[in-house]
C-alpha cells in the first residue's frame, strides 16, 4: 500500500510539498526528482502544481497514443482496486458489503469515463445526489481509491479530496421503552432474542450475530468486538453470566441445531447463499436490519415520526447504555469502550489477552415482559 502523506501535505496536489522548517512550498518533478521553490502563497503554489501535473499527464497521454493504449476507465480501475488494494486493508465483511453497494453506484454513474478525465466537478455533482451520510461514505472511499491511482501515475491529482464533506445532521431518534417493547412484540422469536441480547450486553449488531454457544464457559460469555477484522481494533470483554443474561441465553436454545445464539431456519435454502455463510443458520446483518424494520413498521410505535427519525436495531444499544446509566451502573465496561485493560492488550501485542470484566445485570423485564 502507498504511504500516506504527512499531515502538512494533506490536501495538496501530487508532487507539491510544504516545508515546515522554511514555511514554504516546494514542487518535485516526477521524472527526475528535482525540487523547485514555490514560495509561501498556498493558493498560487497549488494552482501552479496542478498546471504542471496536467502538463506531465499530457505527455503521458501522447505516449499511450503512440503505443495504441487507451486510458483506463474508472470501472476498470475499481476492479483493480478491489482486487489489489482492498484485501490489504483487512476490512470487516460488513464494510466490504457496504463498499460493494457504493461501487455499484459509482460504476453506474461514472464507470465508463476514463479515470484521468474525472474532475472535481464530476465528483462533486455525483456526491450531491446522495444523502449526507451516504455522500460522505462514498467520498471517503473515492479519496482512498484516487490516492492509489495518483501513486500509480494514472491521474495527476485526487479529484475527490478537493470536494467538501456534507454536514450530517443526526435526525434518528432513540428508542423509547414502550416503543421497543411494541417492536419486540411484533418480532419472531430469533429477533426477540437479538433484541434481548442487545439490551443486556449493549453490543453492536455484528457482535450480537457472532456470539456462539461455545463462547459461554466458566460462568462467563466471552465476546471479541470486531469493528474491523484487524485484531488491534478488537475489544475483549468477559460478561459474567448473571441471572438476567442466563435467562436470555436460555431463550436462545431451541430445536434448531446451530452454533450461534441468534439463529433461524431459512424458509428456503439457497445454495449460493449457503456456501457464502459460515453456517446455514447464521443471520446476516442486512437481514437483521430489514427484519427489525418490518417489526417496527408492524408495531406502528413511532407512527408520528418521519422516516429519517425512525430508530433501527443499532439504537437498541443506545437505549441499553441509557438504561444502565439510569440504573446507576457502569456502562463503559458493558459497551467495551476504551479502558486501561484494553490498552494493555494493544501494548502486549496479544501475547496474553486481558479480558475486561463486565456484569450484565440490567433488568429488562419491563420490555421483555
Amino acid at each position: 500500500m502507498t504511504r500516506p502523506r504527512k499531515k502538512s501535505n494533506s490536501g495538496l496536489p501530487s508532487n507539491l510539498y510544504f516545508d515546515n522548517r522554511r514555511k514554504t512550498y516546494r514542487y518535485r518533478t516526477a521524472n527526475d526528482g528535482k525540487w523547485y521553490p514555490f514560495g509561501t502563497d498556498r493558493l498560487k503554489a497549488i494552482d501552479a502544481a496542478k498546471q504542471l501535473n496536467l502538463e506531465f499527464m499530457k505527455g503521458r497521454d501522447l505516449v499511450t497514443l503512440v503505443l495504441g493504449e487507451s486510458a483506463m476507465t474508472l470501472a476498470a480501475y475499481i476492479e483493480q482496486y478491489r482486487r489489489e488494494i482492498l484485501p490489504k486493508r483487512k476490512l470487516a465483511k460488513g464494510t466490504l458489503e457496504l463498499y460493494a453497494v457504493h461501487f455499484r453506484k459509482i460504476i453506474k454513474a461514472l464507470g465508463g469515463k476514463p479515470i484521468n478525465e474525472i474532475t472535481v466537478k464530476i465528483v462533486a455533482d455525483f456526491l450531491r445526489n446522495s444523502t449526507p451520510r451516504s455522500s460522505n461514505q462514498v467520498r471517503a472511499l473515492l479519496i482512498n481509491m484516487f490516492t492509489h491511482a495518483v501513486a500509480e501515475g494514472l491521474i495527476p491529482d485526487n479529484p475527490a479530496i478537493s470536494t467538501i464533506a456534507q454536514l450530517e445532521e443526526k435526525t434518528r431518534k432513540r428508542h423509547t421503552r414502550e416503543g421497543l417493547k411494541a417492536i419486540r412484540g411484533a418480532s419472531p422469536q430469533w429477533l426477540k432474542n437479538a433484541i434481548d441480547l442487545a439490551l443486556i450486553t449493549a453490543q453492536r449488531r455484528t457482535d450480537i450475530l457472532s456470539m456462539k454457544f461455545e463462547d459461554v464457559r466458566d460462568g462467563h460469555l466471552y465476546v471479541i468486538q470486531q469493528k474491523t477484522a484487524k485484531a488491534t481494533d478488537a475489544a475483549w470483554i468477559r460478561f459474567k453470566i448473571t441471572p438476567e443474561l442466563q435467562a436470555v441465553i436460555d431463550r436462545c436454545r431451541d430445536n434448531i441445531l446451530s452454533p450461534y445464539l441468534i439463529h433461524r431456519r431459512p424458509e428456503r435454502k439457497r445454495q449460493k447463499q449457503a456456501e457464502q455463510k459460515e453456517h446455514w443458520t447464521k443471520i446476516e446483518e442486512r437481514f437483521l436490519t430489514r427484519a427489525f424494520k418490518d417489526a417496527r413498521d408492524a408495531a406502528e410505535c413511532y407512527a408520528t415520526w418521519k422516516d429519517e427519525e425512525q430508530p433501527g436495531f443499532h439504537e437498541v444499544r443506545a437505549l441499553s447504555l441509557h438504561l444502565y446509566k439510569k440504573a446507576g451502573k457502569d456502562g463503559q465496561k458493558i459497551a467495551g469502550h476504551a479502558s486501561e485493560e484494553m490498552t494493555k492488550n494493544y501494548q502486549r501485542d496479544h501475547a496474553e489477552i486481558i479480558w475486561a470484566e463486565a456484569v450484565p445485570d440490567l433488568d429488562i423485564s419491563e420490555i421483555t415482559g
